[in-house]
């Protein structure tokens, strides 16, 4: 797939920013109080050269009316410098939409060379929040066992694409142990996200509970599990962005 050059300075320039300023996430034994946190998949690191990219990482903000405060980041769900797990070959990305100026939402899929395997545009019309982005029929599906690196631009000016806010995270679609499909078996509600959260699914936690949400969106435990959640990979800032609109 051809990706344009421009393009690709502009995720090498996220890619390098990332290094430097990604936050620290040490991996640590939780309490059961705190089983809604994530734990990276053992064995399971993100590619050489690459980067945590997710969380609030952009490159420049012309588009944004505000130079801080979270209205004024562009933040993808996914786990820090960490890679995480999918069971599904066409997942849902979620990534939270400051208020923009921007009219259009660029969305692109990487190997783990960096070479362009899918792309498209979304418009923004305006939305805010968090918004959910599912890979269509006619986009490849993830192949299993293979790393990808995902990121969503606001293209902020479409004639200077070095203005664009980019994010992204790295994702893997991998089967599930048959210890685990038992132990999904019998789990219901949040226990369902605690199981993939431990695990190393984060997308199909994150997902599961934006899910939940939207069923039942007063129960303040799933609200307490969400934030927790991405609390527990740094996400602090949109712990509180819980309901999701989708493309």
């Amino acid at each position: 797939m051809n990706i344009s050059k421009s393009t690709l300075r502009v995720i090498s320039a996220i890619l390098t920013l990332s290094i430097l300023v990604a936050p620290n996430f040490t991996p640590s034994v939780r309490s059961q109080n705190r089983a809604t946190s994530f734990e990276p998949p053992p064995g399971r690191d993100i590619p050489r050269g690459g980067t945590a990219g997710g969380g609030s990482r952009s490159v420049g903000n012309a588009c944004s009316p505000s130079k801080s405060g979270v209205s004024a980041t562009l933040t993808a769900l996914s786990p820090g410098g960490q890679l995480g797990l999918t069971q599904s070959s066409r997942p849902k990305f979620l990534v939270y939409v400051p208020q923009t100026s921007a009219q259009t939402m660029e969305f692109s899929l990487f190997d783990d060379k960096m070479n362009g395997v899918y792309q498209m545009n979304l418009p923004v019309s305006n939305r805010t929040g968090l918004v959910s982005i599912e890979l269509p029929e006619n986009a490849p599906s993830l192949v299993k066992d293979k790393p990808y690196y995902w990121t969503v631009a606001l293209v902020c000016n479409p004639n200077e694409r070095t203005k664009d806010m980019v994010v992204g995270g790295w994702i893997e679609h991998s089967e599930l142990n048959d210890s685990l499909k038992q132990e999904l078996a019998k789990a219901r509600g949040l226990e369902r996200a605690s199981l993939y959260a431990q695990k190393g699914f984060w997308y199909d936690a994150v997902n599961t509970l934006v899910e939940m949400q939207q069923t039942e969106p007063g129960n303040l435990a799933i609200a307490a599990s969400w934030a927790e959640l991405l609390k527990s990979v740094g996400l602090d800032a949109i712990a509180n962005q819980s309901t999701a609109t989708n493309y």
